[in-house]
């Protein structure tokens, strides 16, 4: 039997599933790096929700103060992205990647180690250095070694194997944590031998054509005022908003109300994930003949809809088909989001664009966990959860009408 053909066959009929085509060798190897760096990334967030509640009686520290830990991690990025985005583009993405991975893991790792919650938070912030440094790469990276609708599905396999981690993590992370609240955060060191694959086998990808860094900035600036890319970077910051406002605090909300562990509010989240997983795997599919502005719109609906029955599902398990449909949504707005920002950029303004959508995801990550953090002394988190589903509903339709005031251009301009 011809090996090599049959591990060729099987690989192009794993792609063509994503609508990939067929791939060159040195060009899987540089996209499972970054498939395999995205998916550490996913450690970041939801690997530690369900394990926040375990944390509150270590350190002597109330419900509302959980948030912080979610703030300390994107907190960094609101000021290093842009910084981060212009280094990219500027001196190279492939260093930025794997220093960026490492010091992730050892910072991340060192958390275990914390004697305090502030000690915590503190390296928590430092992880979020590292972790603003590499989340906008693992986007740009597939813009840079995919075009056209091979770039739609290879943004729709990142998210697929995203969610794949979304659905075996977070059950992880809250069996970890009924050990000890400290077993999910040894976990992160996993990452730094991807960094150190980053050095040896990542290519540089970065353009080749020069720009003074006052052109480039004054470049960045015009493009970011282009409607196409105004619908994305306003798709990041209500995705993010309703996923750090609502699963953040979903396990906590579990826990309360319908006395469940922080294990099985972990395993709530496989239905998120095997929503997000049939919709971003046919992501490339999806995306021919139809506008990928519309079928966010339409995501976002949705998600508020499935957001605001949650108060309103009597069983635990039952808040299982929300989060499926909530998972369906997030499956076509991660991947679309993605490819309207690298579609609608030139690469050598790549990592500028996704760094600025970064940084407003960033606000809107922090500001999430801050504002229910702070309502929740006045409200009920059934209150705070009709409230972002409300939120999503009127944002389709503000998004909508920019759409329609600007017109269906499409940015296929280069920026000189």
């Amino acid at each position: 039997m011809d090996f090599p053909k049959v591990r060729r066959m099987r690989a192009l009929s794993i792609t063509s599933f994503f609508g990939l085509g067929e791939l060159a060798q040195d060009k899987r190897r540089a996209l499972t790096i970054v498939f395999a760096s995205s998916v550490a990334l996913v450690m970041g967030v939801n690997f530690i929700q369900p394990a926040l509640p375990a944390m509150t009686q270590p350190f002597g520290i109330k419900d509302a103060a959980l948030g912080l830990v979610m703030t300390a991690l994107t907190g960094p990025a609101i000021f290093l992205a842009p910084l981060f985005g212009v280094v990219a583009d500027l001196y190279g993405r492939r260093l930025l990647l794997a220093w960026g991975l490492i010091l992730y893991g050892i910072f991340g790792a060192s958390m275990a180690l914390a004697p305090t919650f502030t000690w915590l938070l503190v390296f928590r912030g430092l992880q979020g250095v590292a972790y603003s440094a590499v989340t906008p790469l693992t986007i740009v990276l597939i813009g840079d070694l995919l075009e056209g609708d091979n770039e739609i599905g290879g943004q729709g396999l990142k998210v697929f194997l995203d969610r794949v981690g979304y659905m075996f993590l977070p059950p992880l992370g809250g069996f970890l944590a009924t050990i000890a609240w400290y077993w999910p955060f040894t976990v992160y060191f996993l990452t730094v031998p991807i960094g150190i694959a980053a050095f040896f086998w990542m290519p540089e990808t970065k353009s080749h054509r020069h720009h003074g860094t006052k052109a480039y900035l004054a470049d960045i600036l015009r493009l970011t005022r282009h409607p196409r890319l105004l619908i994305a970077f306003s798709a990041g910051f209500l995705r993010f908003f309703l996923d750090y406002g609502f699963l953040t605090y979903l396990p906590l909300f579990l826990v309360r109300t319908h006395g469940v562990s922080t294990a099985t509010a972990g395993l709530l989240y496989i239905f998120f994930s095997i929503g997000a997983m049939i919709t971003s795997s046919q992501a490339g599919h999806l995306a021919v003949g139809r506008d990928k502005a519309h079928l966010l719109f339409a995501a976002f609906v949705i998600s508020g809809l499935s957001v605001t029955a949650v108060p309103f599902i009597p069983g635990t398990w039952l808040v299982g088909g929300a989060l499926f449909l909530y998972g369906i949504a997030n499956g076509v707005i991660s991947p679309m989001q993605k490819s309207l920002l690298t579609q609608n950029a030139p690469t050598e303004m790549r990592g500028g664009v996704v760094s600025f959508d970064r940084l407003i995801q960033q606000v809107s990550k922090t500001t999430s966990t801050a504002i229910v953090g702070v309502l929740l002394v006045t409200a009920d988190l059934a209150t705070i959860f009709w409230l972002l589903g409300i939120l999503s509903l009127v944002s389709v339709v503000l998004m909508a009408a920019l759409l329609l005031r600007h017109g269906e251009a499409v940015v296929n301009r280069a920026v000189s």
